[in-house]
């Protein structure tokens, strides 16, 4: 202790300087959005370089189970191309004017209020700001920044994700979000009391977003009340385990731009 005060003693106005030069750097990111945009892509390029380099080491400790996935995955692929009738009835297959940019999580949260991912592709792989991520067990989030090599995405699990939905047997609407408590429950509360709802129900995302293709397979309902207000206040369990992500799909419209203008000009009037 006595060694730490005598630092400071003969250091103070370099430390002082110090504290206000990064005070002075944190002020003015924070207060212009130019800055923070710029901080946040570095950032994102360097803790994604590092993450990256991390798991080399888990990707060989873990070689047996990529391969396993990697033949799994084959094999679906294998089965929608021999099934004339599963291959017509695929999602990926139905929404012809979305495409897919397979990716690896190399960094996940699931235990946060606010959670994110990081995967190993970015700018110069076609990602973009926006984008939707999927697996081939349901939604993951939304492409929130990227770099040229990286991108992080906005969790499902997290307090400002909403994500449009279908009740599958009937096709009412509603939104999913997540309330941070469990990271294999998500819920609903905007589903009406007069329609049929029971438990094991299938939710999917519905068509009216650009984000991600109508069908996806998000959860199924795990429990469920009426509330006075009118509606279900509903618990759906997620079918894709967030705590053991590897493997992504960043998934986009060809036409989005399109309908985006078109939908512009309602605005404008």
């Amino acid at each position: 202790m006595h060694n730490l005060l005598r630092f400071i003693k003969l250091n103070q106005a370099l430390l002082l300087f110090i504290l206000i030069e990064g005070l002075s750097v944190s002020l003015l990111i924070n207060n212009n959005s130019y800055q923070n945009n710029k901080t946040i892509k570095v950032s994102t390029q360097i803790t994604g370089y590092i993450y990256e380099k991390i798991n080399l080491l888990s990707n060989y400790l873990a070689l047996k189970e990529k391969n396993d996935y990697l033949a799994e995955e084959n094999a679906k692929l294998k089965t929608l191309l021999t099934n004339h009738e599963i291959f017509i009835d695929s999602t990926f297959i139905k929404n012809k004017k979305f495409k897919y940019i397979s990716s690896k999580v190399i960094k996940n949260s699931v235990k946060k209020r606010n959670n994110f991912l990081t995967i190993n592709k970015g700018i110069k792989h076609g990602v973009k700001n926006g984008m939707g991520v999927v697996t081939s067990e349901g939604v993951i989030g939304i492409v929130h920044s990227v770099s040229q090599n990286y991108s992080l995405i906005i969790s499902l699990l997290h307090h400002k994700s909403a994500t449009g939905i279908f009740l599958k047997k009937n096709m009412h609407t509603g939104i999913l979000k997540w309330h941070g408590f469990d990271y294999r429950i998500a819920t609903i509360q905007d589903l009406p009391v007069h329609i049929t709802l029971n438990i094991g129900d299938t939710i999917i995302t519905n068509s009216y977003s650009n984000i991600y293709p109508e069908g996806i397979n998000i959860g199924i309902v795990a429990n469920f009340k009426k509330n006075d207000d009118g509606f279900y206040n509903t618990n759906i369990k997620l079918l894709e385990d967030f705590n053991n992500l590897r493997y992504v799909y960043v998934v986009y419209s060809t036409e989005a731009n399109e309908q985006l203008r078109l939908e512009k000009k309602i605005k404008n009037e």
